[in-house]
């Protein structure tokens, strides 16, 4: 995020403006005073996130829908952040992609022609951390929300450091008539807010 480069903009910007309208010599000889009025907006904090650019189930090895059925799949990584700096808010991650409910609890899912496979979704959670709550479905509620412990007088950089995510390799409930095997692909995006 630029969000800090955009304010050092403004503020060279709007000081740029306050030395053109503020100080203007006089024409008639004698002292003159300057009147100089900087003015900026600066964003709290930011953080950069970072995670594995693919999470493959298996090996990428076929697994049996019966194996997704008894015990689902499951493939942990970490969900990285960094270089967070500032102070004065509350961090979150927004978690966007396609979902569906078409069989049982919200799953990610990309529609056809991504996705071949039919009955089948990714279930992706955390565990949270110190400073970020526990969620147990992402595609159902899509944030994952700062620890009812922080404050906002917290400095950002406390949150640097990887947050356990998990990947489930699911059917839902299961009950789906004409399910049926192929390719999965959901595809995900985490973004991070502070306010």
């Amino acid at each position: 995020m630029m969000r800090i480069n955009r304010a050092l903009i403004s503020l060279y910007l709007l000081g740029a403006a306050g030395i053109t309208a503020g100080y203007l010599p006089s024409a008639m000889g004698g002292n003159t005073t300057g009147l100089f009025k900087f003015k900026a907006i600066f964003m709290g904090g930011t953080c950069s996130v970072s995670a594995p650019s693919q999470v493959v189930f298996n090996g990428g090895a076929a697994i049996s829908s019966q194996d997704i059925e008894n015990t689902p799949p499951e493939e942990s990584f970490p969900l990285t952040l960094s270089r967070c700096a500032g102070w004065g808010g509350t961090p979150s991650i927004t978690v966007s992609g396609e979902s569906t409910s078409l069989y049982g609890p919200a799953l990610f899912r990309n529609p056809s022609p991504d996705s071949s496979s039919d009955g089948y979704g990714i279930l992706l959670k955390t565990a949270g951390s110190t400073y970020f709550k526990a969620n147990a479905n992402l595609a159902q509620n899509k944030t994952i929300d700062a620890a009812t412990t922080w404050q906002t007088t917290n400095q950002l950089s406390l949150v640097n450091g990887d947050l356990p995510m998990t990947a489930v390799l699911t059917c839902g409930d299961c009950t789906l008539n004409g399910r049926k095997g192929g390719d999965l692909v959901a595809t995900v995006t985490f973004d991070f807010t502070y306010e």
